[in-house]
This record gives structure tokens, C-alpha cells and sequence, in this order.
């Protein structure tokens, strides 16, 4: 490998390393604005050579922006900008763009995702693609310089295998999703520190399931082998895979009141809370100015009481099939647990944030 390849990843395993054992959501993180977002974006624009900027560049449209996946890239390739060839000075420039982006929390899932993909390489024996510097950064619709950055709809993606962060900056509404984020092994060490990308998520999750389980209603029907709203692909989850990018948008969700679970309305105030929480945890990706509108959107009091819990399976998501599910008037967020790829006798999870109304900002139709 050459060197320009291997400093991203050591640039971001010492900041991972490096970071204190505390909540990311106590940490101070980007904003998400998006003039200071563009404005990081073309200080990165400016160290790339041409063929770079070419791959980091994309007009903004139905066929650009569906081009994320959660599989590796020897399954889905990317056309993006490859972290893994960028040089010292382009990953600095490169961290920047993603500090601006995202919140602490989003930093971290980056970064440990990243590591736990480093994690898989010595089990690629097929080989799929697993690896910390096969991830990509892609810009929609920020074409040159000016106040594009500051008026003009734009997304930022970033993403790889069991990551796809899909920011829309200036759009229609305010757009943070889709956003797909797992993890396999669930829980790993490496050089000397451990790490568990999920664990907020897939405990909020799982108290919420447990707290729900004697509920009439609220475990959902049907076998569960993937998040349900992801990207298209036919075979089977993990296995003999094609296809693998967001062509079912925009994606069609359960009506009525059948088999979607139990009303929060329904609940008493502290499984209430447990509710808000993992809403929470799963939007604590973004930076604040993307990511509060469409909080208060969710957790307003109206919005909350007609959101529906599910899950099925396992409450502690011990088991592979485990499912839950939160399904509001905008808000659908879904984490499952599959059996590891790398060792099918674990397990490992998928995770999914989509918006009913804004993803891609409402700028994107087919």
C-alpha cells in the first residue's frame, strides 16, 4: 500500500485512540452550517489535483444522489473521493470538511466504523473491499465558488461500508438522511482501546424494546434479515449480494394501525422518555443546525404521541433477527441484528435514519 493511503487511517487512529472515555454527546462538535461546511469543502477543493476534484464533484440529481450504499466496495464501487489515496496535508483538509459536518457523536461513528473496517482486513479473504481507506467523501451541487455554499441546495455524502452519512445543505427541508450506520464486529480492540460504534443506539433500542414487550401489539410479524427501508438488493443479506444503492426511493411506509407496533401515546411517561432517547441516539449525527429542526419535527408533543414502537425477537438483540423499530409521522428509525459476515457464528448490526418528508433535503424526485 502506498503511503499516501496509509496516513488518513493513522491520522485516524490516533484521534480515536487519542479520545477520552466519555459521552460523545457531552463533547462540543460541528454545527453543520452550511456556508462553514462549503467554506471547508473548497479549502479541500484547492489541494486536489484535477482528476480529484473530478471524483469529489457531482451535479445534484435523482441518479447522483442515490449513489450511497452500506456494502463494501468490492460489492457497490464508489465513484466518490477515496480517503485512503489522500496525502497528509488532504486528510487535514479532508478531517476539517468533517468536523464542520458533523457532531462529536458523528465524528466518533466515523471514525470507529472506519477501525472496525481496518478490524475485518485479515478476514477478506474474497476479497469484498473491507478497509479503513475505502471510504468516500462526494459533493453534490457545489459546483465552483461564490454563495452557492450559502444559498443553493447541495449535499454532502460520506460514507462506505456500514456508513452513509447523506447531509442536504440549503434544500427545501432540512435534510440530515438517509443515514445508514452499522457495525460489524459489534464490539473490538485495537491498540490497546475498545470499541463498541453502537452502543448508544442499539441500547437505547433495547431498552425501548424490553420497556414495550408486554404491550399488545407491539411485536411486529415477519422475519426480519435487514433494515427494512435500505438500499436495493437482491440475494441474500451478507451473502451473494448485488445490486446495493437507494433506488427505492422514495420509499413507500406502513399505513393504519396494523402491525406497526404501539402508540407512544399509548405508554406510560418513562417508556415516553425511552422513546425520545432513542429517537435521540440516532440523530445525533449531524451537526446541531441539521440535526435540531428535525428533532423538534419529531419529538414535538403531537408528532410523539403518533409515533409507533416495534420490535420483534430478542429484546437485548442478542439473537439474529432481533428488530426495532420506531415509525412517527417523519421519523423511521430501524436497527436489526444480523449473524457477522467475517465470523457467522456472532452477530452484527445495521441501522437506518430515514425521513419521510426531507430526505435529500425534498430536493430529489425520480
Amino acid at each position: 500500500m502506498r503511503t499516501a493511503s496509509v496516513l488518513p487511517l493513522l491520522l485516524m487512529a490516533a484521534v480515536a485512540a487519542a479520545a477520552p472515555p466519555q459521552n460523545c454527546r457531552q463533547v462540543a462538535g460541528g454545527q453543520g452550517d452550511a456556508a462553514v461546511v462549503a467554506a471547508a469543502v473548497g479549502e479541500l477543493r484547492a489541494l486536489l489535483s484535477e482528476p480529484q476534484r473530478t471524483a469529489l464533484d457531482k451535479p445534484l440529481g435523482y441518479d447522483s444522489a442515490i449513489q450511497w450504499s452500506n456494502l463494501p466496495v468490492g460489492v457497490v464501487p464508489r465513484t466518490g473521493l477515496r480517503l485512503g489515496d489522500l496525502d497528509e496535508k488532504q486528510s487535514v483538509a479532508a478531517r476539517k470538511v468533517f468536523e464542520a459536518a458533523l457532531s462529536a457523536c458523528g465524528l466518533k461513528l466515523l471514525d470507529e466504523v472506519r477501525l472496525a473496517d481496518d478490524w475485518l482486513k485479515g478476514y477478506d479473504k474474497r476479497p469484498i473491499g473491507w478497509d479503513g481507506g475505502n471510504y468516500y467523501l462526494t459533493v453534490l451541487g457545489l459546483l465552483g465558488t461564490g454563495d452557492a455554499g450559502a444559498k443553493s441546495p447541495w449535499m454532502l455524502q460520506l460514507g462506505g461500508h456500514h456508513l452513509a452519512y447523506n447531509f442536504t445543505f440549503n434544500g427545501h427541508l432540512p435534510g440530515a438522511t438517509p443515514l445508514f450506520f452499522g457495525s460489524e464486529p459489534i464490539r473490538f480492540e485495537m491498540k490497546d482501546a475498545s470499541y463498541a460504534p453502537l452502543d448508544a443506539q442499539s441500547g437505547a433500542m433495547s431498552k425501548l424494546a424490553a420497556a414495550i414487550a408486554t404491550h399488545p401489539g407491539a411485536r411486529l410479524s415477519g422475519t426480519f434479515t435487514d433494515v427494512v427501508k435500505g438500499v436495493v438488493t437482491a440475494g441474500t443479506p451478507g451473502q451473494h449480494m448485488t445490486g446495493g444503492i437507494d433506488t427505492g426511493f422514495p420509499q413507500s411506509y406502513p399505513t393504519g394501525k396494523e402491525d406497526r407496533g404501539v402508540l407512544v401515546s399509548s405508554l406510560q411517561p418513562a417508556q415516553r422518555q425511552l422513546a425520545r432517547e432513542a429517537i435521540e441516539s440516532f440523530a445525533s449525527f449531524p451537526g446541531s443546525a441539521i440535526s435540531a429542526p428535525l428533532l423538534a419535527a419529531y419529538l414535538d408533543s403531537k408528532a410523539l404521541e403518533a409515533t409507533y414502537v416495534g420490535y420483534s425477537g430478542d429484546t437485548a438483540l442478542g439473537a439474529k433477527g432481533s428488530y426495532v423499530r420506531i415509525d412517527g409521522p417523519r421519523a423511521w428509525m430501524e436497527l436489526v441484528v444480523q449473524p457477522a459476515i467475517a465470523h457467522p457464528e456472532e452477530l452484527h448490526y445495521h441501522a437506518l435514519w430515514r425521513d419521510k418528508q426531507s430526505d435529500y433535503g425534498g430536493e430529489i424526485r425520480h
